[in-house]
Protein backbone atom coordinates (compact mmCIF):
# COMPACT_ATOMS: atom_id res chain seq x y z
CA UNK A 1 0.00 0.00 0.00
CA UNK A 2 1.64 3.36 -0.87
CA UNK A 3 1.21 6.71 1.16
CA UNK A 4 0.97 10.38 0.00
CA UNK A 5 1.88 13.19 1.72
CA UNK A 6 0.65 16.62 0.95
CA UNK A 7 1.50 19.99 2.84
CA UNK A 8 -0.57 22.73 4.44
CA UNK A 9 0.64 25.05 1.62
CA UNK A 10 0.03 22.47 -0.83
CA UNK A 11 -3.50 21.78 -0.39
CA UNK A 12 -4.09 25.17 -0.46
CA UNK A 13 -2.52 25.65 -3.89
CA UNK A 14 -4.90 27.07 -6.38
CA UNK A 15 -3.97 24.53 -8.34
CA UNK A 16 -6.18 21.76 -6.38
CA UNK A 17 -3.39 19.85 -5.42
CA UNK A 18 -4.55 17.66 -2.58
CA UNK A 19 -4.54 13.96 -1.24
CA UNK A 20 -7.58 12.86 -3.70
CA UNK A 21 -5.84 14.81 -6.20
CA UNK A 22 -2.27 12.67 -5.87
CA UNK A 23 -4.24 9.68 -4.90
CA UNK A 24 -6.30 9.31 -8.16
CA UNK A 25 -4.54 12.09 -10.74
CA UNK A 26 -5.19 11.26 -14.35
CA UNK A 27 -6.44 7.83 -13.70
CA UNK A 28 -10.08 8.92 -12.30
CA UNK A 29 -12.09 9.08 -15.50
CA UNK A 30 -9.69 5.93 -16.62
CA UNK A 31 -9.87 3.39 -14.33
CA UNK A 32 -13.11 2.12 -13.63
CA UNK A 33 -14.99 1.50 -16.83
CA UNK A 34 -11.99 -0.95 -17.90
CA UNK A 35 -12.15 -2.97 -14.91
CA UNK A 36 -16.18 -3.30 -15.42
CA UNK A 37 -15.42 -5.73 -18.58
CA UNK A 38 -17.78 -5.98 -21.07
CA UNK A 39 -20.29 -3.88 -19.74
CA UNK A 40 -19.91 -0.29 -21.20
CA UNK A 41 -22.61 1.23 -19.32
CA UNK A 42 -21.75 3.28 -16.22
CA UNK A 43 -22.72 1.70 -13.32
CA UNK A 44 -25.55 2.71 -10.60
CA UNK A 45 -24.68 3.70 -7.06
CA UNK A 46 -26.61 3.28 -4.14
CA UNK A 47 -25.44 4.75 -0.39
CA UNK A 48 -27.56 3.67 2.10
CA UNK A 49 -26.90 4.94 5.65
CA UNK A 50 -28.51 4.05 8.87
CA UNK A 51 -28.52 6.79 11.89
CA UNK A 52 -26.53 5.78 15.04
CA UNK A 53 -25.56 2.32 14.29
CA UNK A 54 -22.69 0.99 15.76
CA UNK A 55 -19.84 -0.96 14.66
CA UNK A 56 -20.88 -4.16 16.40
CA UNK A 57 -24.76 -3.49 15.77
CA UNK A 58 -24.73 -6.16 12.69
CA UNK A 59 -24.60 -10.15 12.72
CA UNK A 60 -21.20 -9.72 10.23
CA UNK A 61 -19.50 -7.29 12.60
CA UNK A 62 -20.01 -9.83 15.46
CA UNK A 63 -23.42 -8.82 16.77
CA UNK A 64 -25.02 -12.12 18.44
CA UNK A 65 -28.96 -10.53 19.74
CA UNK A 66 -29.77 -8.55 17.11
CA UNK A 67 -30.78 -10.25 13.93
CA UNK A 68 -29.43 -8.61 10.42
CA UNK A 69 -29.97 -11.28 7.98
CA UNK A 70 -30.29 -9.69 4.83
CA UNK A 71 -27.16 -7.11 5.83
CA UNK A 72 -24.89 -10.46 6.97
CA UNK A 73 -25.50 -12.04 3.56
CA UNK A 74 -24.55 -8.71 2.08
CA UNK A 75 -21.85 -8.46 3.41
CA UNK A 76 -20.67 -12.41 2.67
CA UNK A 77 -21.87 -11.29 -0.53
CA UNK A 78 -19.59 -8.57 -1.17
CA UNK A 79 -16.43 -6.55 0.58
CA UNK A 80 -16.17 -5.48 4.48
CA UNK A 81 -14.44 -3.00 5.52
CA UNK A 82 -12.98 -2.64 9.04
CA UNK A 83 -11.50 0.48 9.13
CA UNK A 84 -14.32 2.94 7.77
CA UNK A 85 -14.65 5.82 9.86
CA UNK A 86 -17.72 8.03 9.58
CA UNK A 87 -16.91 12.03 9.24
CA UNK A 88 -18.08 13.04 12.35
CA UNK A 89 -19.45 11.60 16.04
CA UNK A 90 -22.64 13.49 15.18
CA UNK A 91 -24.75 13.39 12.55
CA UNK A 92 -24.89 17.02 10.75
CA UNK A 93 -21.14 17.64 10.33
CA UNK A 94 -20.35 13.80 9.61
CA UNK A 95 -23.16 14.44 6.61
CA UNK A 96 -21.17 17.50 5.78
CA UNK A 97 -17.97 15.68 5.14
CA UNK A 98 -19.35 12.82 3.07
CA UNK A 99 -21.28 15.55 0.57
CA UNK A 100 -18.34 17.36 0.06
CA UNK A 101 -15.38 15.25 0.34
CA UNK A 102 -14.27 17.29 3.07
CA UNK A 103 -12.77 15.94 6.71
CA UNK A 104 -14.37 19.00 9.51
CA UNK A 105 -11.13 20.71 9.47
CA UNK A 106 -11.87 21.73 6.07
CA UNK A 107 -15.41 21.29 5.30
CA UNK A 108 -18.29 24.24 6.28
CA UNK A 109 -18.86 22.49 10.07
CA UNK A 110 -18.04 21.12 12.71
CA UNK A 111 -21.20 21.60 14.79
CA UNK A 112 -24.84 20.41 14.85
CA UNK A 113 -26.76 23.16 15.98
CA UNK A 114 -30.52 22.58 16.52
CA UNK A 115 -33.81 24.20 16.56
CA UNK A 116 -33.73 25.51 13.14
CA UNK A 117 -30.45 26.56 13.27
CA UNK A 118 -28.06 24.32 12.20
CA UNK A 119 -25.24 25.19 9.83
CA UNK A 120 -25.83 24.83 6.60
CA UNK A 121 -23.86 24.19 3.19
CA UNK A 122 -23.33 27.40 1.36
CA UNK A 123 -24.42 27.71 -2.42
CA UNK A 124 -20.95 27.35 -3.66
CA UNK A 125 -20.63 23.75 -1.95
CA UNK A 126 -20.51 21.22 -4.24
CA UNK A 127 -21.72 17.49 -3.26
CA UNK A 128 -21.75 14.63 -4.70
CA UNK A 129 -24.81 14.81 -6.27
CA UNK A 130 -23.53 17.62 -7.81
CA UNK A 131 -20.54 15.96 -9.46
CA UNK A 132 -22.62 12.71 -10.30
CA UNK A 133 -24.70 15.22 -12.40
CA UNK A 134 -22.23 16.08 -14.56
CA UNK A 135 -21.31 12.79 -15.42
CA UNK A 136 -25.28 12.12 -16.71
CA UNK A 137 -26.84 10.79 -13.66
CA UNK A 138 -30.18 11.08 -12.24
CA UNK A 139 -29.58 11.60 -8.52
CA UNK A 140 -32.25 11.26 -5.70
CA UNK A 141 -32.24 11.01 -2.19
CA UNK A 142 -34.77 9.89 0.43
CA UNK A 143 -34.36 10.53 3.85
CA UNK A 144 -32.86 13.05 6.03
CA UNK A 145 -30.51 15.95 4.73
CA UNK A 146 -29.85 18.37 7.79
CA UNK A 147 -27.69 20.19 5.79
CA UNK A 148 -30.34 23.35 5.04
CA UNK A 149 -33.39 24.40 6.99
CA UNK A 150 -34.22 26.96 5.55
CA UNK A 151 -36.45 26.03 2.28
CA UNK A 152 -39.08 27.76 0.71
CA UNK A 153 -42.04 25.18 1.15
CA UNK A 154 -41.34 24.75 5.22
CA UNK A 155 -44.36 24.64 7.23
CA UNK A 156 -42.22 26.14 10.22
CA UNK A 157 -43.04 29.92 9.18
CA UNK A 158 -39.30 30.85 10.94
CA UNK A 159 -37.71 28.21 8.23
CA UNK A 160 -39.97 29.00 4.80
CA UNK A 161 -37.57 30.42 2.99
CA UNK A 162 -34.78 30.58 0.59
CA UNK A 163 -32.10 29.03 2.54
CA UNK A 164 -28.27 28.54 0.84
CA UNK A 165 -28.29 24.58 1.94
CA UNK A 166 -31.65 23.82 0.28
CA UNK A 167 -32.48 20.36 -1.17
CA UNK A 168 -33.03 21.53 -4.61
CA UNK A 169 -29.61 24.05 -4.65
CA UNK A 170 -26.93 20.62 -4.31
CA UNK A 171 -27.76 18.56 -6.92
CA UNK A 172 -30.86 16.70 -6.48
CA UNK A 173 -33.16 15.44 -9.05
CA UNK A 174 -35.89 13.93 -6.80
CA UNK A 175 -35.95 13.81 -2.89
CA UNK A 176 -38.15 12.18 -0.23
CA UNK A 177 -38.37 12.80 3.88
CA UNK A 178 -37.43 15.28 6.14
CA UNK A 179 -35.21 17.99 5.40
CA UNK A 180 -34.90 19.32 9.08
CA UNK A 181 -32.21 17.35 11.51
CA UNK A 182 -34.31 18.35 14.49
CA UNK A 183 -37.86 17.32 13.43
CA UNK A 184 -37.34 14.30 11.54
CA UNK A 185 -36.49 11.73 14.92
CA UNK A 186 -40.31 11.74 15.39
CA UNK A 187 -41.22 8.73 13.75
CA UNK A 188 -44.81 9.69 13.47
CA UNK A 189 -44.80 13.33 11.80
CA UNK A 190 -47.73 14.87 10.50
CA UNK A 191 -45.82 15.95 7.23
CA UNK A 192 -43.11 14.90 5.18
CA UNK A 193 -41.45 17.18 1.98
CA UNK A 194 -41.00 15.79 -1.89
CA UNK A 195 -38.90 17.28 -4.73
CA UNK A 196 -39.51 16.04 -8.39
CA UNK A 197 -37.56 18.54 -10.31
CA UNK A 198 -38.65 16.73 -13.44
CA UNK A 199 -41.89 14.64 -12.19
CA UNK A 200 -39.56 10.85 -12.73
CA UNK A 201 -41.62 9.65 -9.39
CA UNK A 202 -44.27 11.09 -8.80
CA UNK A 203 -45.83 14.90 -9.96
CA UNK A 204 -43.18 17.84 -10.84
CA UNK A 205 -42.43 20.15 -8.01
CA UNK A 206 -43.43 24.09 -9.20
CA UNK A 207 -40.34 25.63 -9.25
CA UNK A 208 -37.38 25.54 -6.86
CA UNK A 209 -39.12 24.46 -3.28
CA UNK A 210 -40.39 21.68 -2.04
CA UNK A 211 -44.11 20.63 -1.35
CA UNK A 212 -45.56 19.41 1.35
CA UNK A 213 -46.50 15.90 2.24
CA UNK A 214 -49.54 16.17 4.44
CA UNK A 215 -49.88 13.26 7.16
CA UNK A 216 -52.93 15.13 9.38
CA UNK A 217 -53.30 13.40 12.31
CA UNK A 218 -50.04 10.76 12.19
CA UNK A 219 -48.50 12.04 15.20
CA UNK A 220 -51.63 10.26 17.30
CA UNK A 221 -52.93 8.16 14.85
CA UNK A 222 -49.79 6.73 14.02
CA UNK A 223 -50.48 5.21 11.11
CA UNK A 224 -47.68 6.24 8.58
CA UNK A 225 -44.19 5.09 10.03
CA UNK A 226 -41.30 7.30 8.30
CA UNK A 227 -39.23 4.43 7.90
CA UNK A 228 -41.73 2.65 5.99
CA UNK A 229 -42.47 5.54 3.84
CA UNK A 230 -38.77 6.58 2.59
CA UNK A 231 -38.55 2.34 1.95
CA UNK A 232 -41.44 2.64 -0.36
CA UNK A 233 -40.38 5.99 -2.07
CA UNK A 234 -37.02 4.47 -2.34
CA UNK A 235 -37.56 1.60 -4.31
CA UNK A 236 -40.34 3.51 -6.31
CA UNK A 237 -37.03 5.61 -7.69
CA UNK A 238 -35.86 2.79 -8.38
CA UNK A 239 -38.21 1.38 -10.56
CA UNK A 240 -38.90 4.54 -12.22
CA UNK A 241 -34.86 5.56 -12.67
CA UNK A 242 -33.31 1.92 -13.74
CA UNK A 243 -33.17 2.04 -17.26
CA UNK A 244 -30.18 5.25 -17.27
CA UNK A 245 -27.99 5.65 -14.87
CA UNK A 246 -28.82 7.18 -11.20
CA UNK A 247 -27.38 7.77 -7.73
CA UNK A 248 -29.37 6.78 -5.02
CA UNK A 249 -28.81 8.20 -1.31
CA UNK A 250 -31.00 6.56 1.22
CA UNK A 251 -29.87 8.29 4.83
CA UNK A 252 -32.33 6.61 7.11
CA UNK A 253 -33.29 7.83 10.20
CA UNK A 254 -33.15 4.08 11.99
CA UNK A 255 -31.82 3.36 14.95
CA UNK A 256 -32.30 6.56 15.70
CA UNK A 257 -33.92 8.04 19.30
CA UNK A 258 -36.98 8.03 19.92
CA UNK A 259 -36.64 4.13 19.65
CA UNK A 260 -40.38 4.05 18.29
CA UNK A 261 -41.36 1.58 15.88
CA UNK A 262 -44.76 -0.31 15.28
CA UNK A 263 -43.97 -4.12 16.43
CA UNK A 264 -41.45 -4.99 18.60
CA UNK A 265 -41.24 -8.86 16.96
CA UNK A 266 -38.79 -11.12 17.11
CA UNK A 267 -38.09 -9.34 20.29
CA UNK A 268 -41.38 -9.00 22.08
CA UNK A 269 -40.71 -12.48 24.60
CA UNK A 270 -36.95 -11.44 25.41
CA UNK A 271 -38.42 -11.19 29.05
CA UNK A 272 -35.08 -9.63 30.42
CA UNK A 273 -34.10 -6.92 27.90
CA UNK A 274 -36.01 -3.50 28.45
CA UNK A 275 -38.64 -1.92 26.38
CA UNK A 276 -35.73 0.76 25.28
CA UNK A 277 -33.25 -2.34 23.98
CA UNK A 278 -36.30 -4.40 22.38
CA UNK A 279 -37.41 -1.24 20.04
CA UNK A 280 -33.88 -0.73 19.03
CA UNK A 281 -33.69 -3.91 18.21
CA UNK A 282 -36.49 -4.34 16.49
CA UNK A 283 -35.96 -0.84 14.64
CA UNK A 284 -32.63 -2.63 13.17
CA UNK A 285 -34.12 -5.48 11.74
CA UNK A 286 -36.64 -3.46 10.51
CA UNK A 287 -34.11 -1.56 8.45
CA UNK A 288 -31.93 -4.97 7.64
CA UNK A 289 -35.44 -5.78 6.23
CA UNK A 290 -35.82 -2.94 3.62
CA UNK A 291 -32.10 -2.83 2.85
CA UNK A 292 -32.69 -6.54 1.60
CA UNK A 293 -35.66 -5.38 -0.33
CA UNK A 294 -33.82 -2.57 -1.85
CA UNK A 295 -31.18 -5.54 -3.12
CA UNK A 296 -33.99 -7.79 -4.59
CA UNK A 297 -35.41 -4.94 -6.22
CA UNK A 298 -32.31 -4.26 -8.18
CA UNK A 299 -32.49 -8.21 -9.60
CA UNK A 300 -35.83 -7.87 -10.21
CA UNK A 301 -34.81 -5.14 -12.74
CA UNK A 302 -31.77 -7.24 -14.00
CA UNK A 303 -29.44 -3.99 -13.00
CA UNK A 304 -27.74 -5.74 -10.01
CA UNK A 305 -24.66 -6.43 -11.89
CA UNK A 306 -24.61 -3.34 -12.81
CA UNK A 307 -25.17 -1.50 -8.99
CA UNK A 308 -22.69 -0.47 -6.17
CA UNK A 309 -24.77 -0.62 -3.25
CA UNK A 310 -22.68 0.29 -0.22
CA UNK A 311 -24.19 0.11 2.88
CA UNK A 312 -22.91 2.12 6.79
CA UNK A 313 -23.77 4.27 9.60
CA UNK A 314 -23.39 7.95 10.27
CA UNK A 315 -21.53 8.06 13.38
CA UNK A 316 -21.57 5.50 16.48
CA UNK A 317 -24.18 4.24 18.82
CA UNK A 318 -25.45 5.21 21.92
CA UNK A 319 -25.19 3.11 25.04
CA UNK A 320 -26.58 0.07 25.12
CA UNK A 321 -24.31 -2.46 26.96
CA UNK A 322 -26.19 -5.61 26.03
CA UNK A 323 -25.34 -5.34 22.75
CA UNK A 324 -22.18 -4.13 22.86
CA UNK A 325 -23.13 -1.68 20.09
CA UNK A 326 -19.65 -0.35 19.58
CA UNK A 327 -18.12 -3.67 19.00
CA UNK A 328 -15.86 -3.84 21.33
CA UNK A 329 -13.93 -0.15 20.37
CA UNK A 330 -13.69 2.48 23.14
CA UNK A 331 -16.60 5.10 23.19
CA UNK A 332 -19.59 5.94 21.83
CA UNK A 333 -21.90 8.67 19.73
CA UNK A 334 -20.66 12.11 20.28
CA UNK A 335 -17.07 11.13 21.33
CA UNK A 336 -14.18 11.55 19.66
CA UNK A 337 -12.84 7.62 20.18
CA UNK A 338 -12.91 5.26 17.75
CA UNK A 339 -16.31 3.91 19.44
CA UNK A 340 -17.83 6.99 17.91
CA UNK A 341 -16.64 7.01 14.48
CA UNK A 342 -16.00 3.94 13.31
CA UNK A 343 -18.73 2.22 11.46
CA UNK A 344 -19.76 -0.91 9.42
CA UNK A 345 -19.20 -0.40 6.06
CA UNK A 346 -20.04 -3.09 3.45
CA UNK A 347 -20.03 -2.79 -0.27
CA UNK A 348 -21.72 -4.97 -2.43
CA UNK A 349 -21.63 -5.31 -6.29
CA UNK A 350 -22.41 -8.67 -7.78
CA UNK A 351 -19.63 -9.59 -10.87
CA UNK A 352 -17.50 -7.02 -9.84
CA UNK A 353 -16.78 -7.32 -6.06
CA UNK A 354 -15.91 -10.79 -5.34
CA UNK A 355 -18.18 -12.65 -2.77
CA UNK A 356 -16.53 -12.75 1.31
CA UNK A 357 -13.59 -9.83 0.63
CA UNK A 358 -12.46 -8.01 3.83
CA UNK A 359 -10.34 -4.89 3.70
CA UNK A 360 -8.57 -2.81 6.64
CA UNK A 361 -7.94 0.21 3.99
CA UNK A 362 -8.03 3.19 6.64
CA UNK A 363 -10.85 5.05 4.83
CA UNK A 364 -13.28 7.64 5.60
CA UNK A 365 -17.30 9.55 4.74
CA UNK A 366 -14.59 12.04 2.74
CA UNK A 367 -13.46 8.93 0.04
CA UNK A 368 -17.17 8.34 -1.18
CA UNK A 369 -17.26 11.54 -3.48
CA UNK A 370 -13.67 10.68 -5.44
CA UNK A 371 -14.92 7.00 -5.39
CA UNK A 372 -17.97 7.35 -7.01
CA UNK A 373 -16.22 10.38 -9.45
CA UNK A 374 -13.84 7.90 -10.73
CA UNK A 375 -16.46 5.27 -11.23
CA UNK A 376 -18.83 7.59 -13.30
CA UNK A 377 -15.77 8.62 -15.06
CA UNK A 378 -15.69 12.18 -13.74
CA UNK A 379 -12.98 14.47 -11.99
CA UNK A 380 -14.58 15.57 -8.58
CA UNK A 381 -13.54 19.21 -7.59
CA UNK A 382 -10.36 19.76 -6.05
CA UNK A 383 -8.77 19.92 -3.36
CA UNK A 384 -10.55 17.25 -1.24
CA UNK A 385 -9.72 15.37 1.48
CA UNK A 386 -11.05 11.90 0.03
CA UNK A 387 -9.04 9.46 -1.73
CA UNK A 388 -10.83 7.50 -4.09
CA UNK A 389 -11.14 3.42 -2.84
CA UNK A 390 -11.40 1.70 -6.47
CA UNK A 391 -8.85 -0.14 -5.97
CA UNK A 392 -10.28 -1.53 -2.91
CA UNK A 393 -13.37 -2.25 -4.06
CA UNK A 394 -12.34 -4.06 -7.27
CA UNK A 395 -9.38 -5.77 -5.56
CA UNK A 396 -6.81 -4.61 -8.33
CA UNK A 397 -4.67 -1.86 -9.10
CA UNK A 398 -2.66 0.38 -6.76
CA UNK A 399 -4.59 1.84 -3.69
CA UNK A 400 -3.07 4.78 -2.10
CA UNK A 401 -3.67 5.39 1.29
CA UNK A 402 -4.26 8.14 3.53
CA UNK A 403 -1.57 9.01 6.34
CA UNK A 404 -4.31 9.59 8.63
CA UNK A 405 -8.00 10.77 9.14
CA UNK A 406 -8.76 14.06 10.80
CA UNK A 407 -11.71 14.04 13.08
CA UNK A 408 -12.02 17.36 15.17
CA UNK A 409 -14.60 20.77 16.75
CA UNK A 410 -12.01 23.15 18.35
CA UNK A 411 -9.71 21.05 21.12
CA UNK A 412 -11.78 18.29 20.68
CA UNK A 413 -10.42 15.86 18.54
CA UNK A 414 -8.97 12.70 16.93
CA UNK A 415 -6.29 11.31 14.71
CA UNK A 416 -5.84 8.06 13.70
CA UNK A 417 -2.98 7.75 11.80
CA UNK A 418 -1.43 4.89 8.67
CA UNK A 419 1.02 2.91 9.99
CA UNK A 420 3.57 5.21 8.16
CA UNK A 421 2.18 8.44 9.48
CA UNK A 422 5.04 9.67 12.15
CA UNK A 423 4.81 13.38 12.38
CA UNK A 424 4.03 14.67 15.45
CA UNK A 425 0.47 15.89 16.59
CA UNK A 426 1.13 19.40 16.15
CA UNK A 427 2.36 18.84 12.42
CA UNK A 428 -0.72 17.63 11.29
CA UNK A 429 -2.32 20.00 12.73
CA UNK A 430 -1.03 22.62 10.77
CA UNK A 431 -2.40 20.46 7.73
CA UNK A 432 -5.76 19.43 8.83
CA UNK A 433 -6.84 22.33 10.54
CA UNK A 434 -7.39 25.46 7.99
CA UNK A 435 -9.90 27.74 7.06
CA UNK A 436 -13.16 26.55 5.18
CA UNK A 437 -12.02 24.87 1.42
CA UNK A 438 -14.08 25.01 -1.24
CA UNK A 439 -13.25 22.97 -4.29
CA UNK A 440 -13.63 23.67 -7.74
CA UNK A 441 -13.90 21.57 -10.66
CA UNK A 442 -10.66 21.41 -13.22
CA UNK A 443 -11.13 23.61 -16.01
Amino acid sequence: MTTTRTTRRNFLKAAGLSLAAAAAGSNVASSAPADRGKSKKLPNLIFIMADDLGYGDLGCYGQKLIQTPELDKMCAGGLKLTRFHAGFPVCLPSRCTLMTGLHTGHCRTNKNGGGGRHPMLETEDTTVATVLKTAGYTTAMVGKWSLGDHFIGCVKKHQNKDGSGAIYKHGWDYYFGEPNQTYCHRYYPNELYRYDRTGLVDKKTDGMRLDVVPLPGNSKKRTHYTHDLLTTKALEFVDAAKDKPFFLYVPYTIPHADYDVPEIEPYAKTADWSKREKALASMITRMDRDVGRILKRLAKHGIDKNTLVIFTSDNGPNKFPRFNSSGGLKGTKGRFELGGLRVPGIAYWPGAIDPGRTSDHLSAFWDVMPTFAELAGVKPPAPIDGISMVPTLLGKGEQKAHNYLYFGAGKKRLIVRNESEKRSEAEILKEAVTPVVVPKFPA
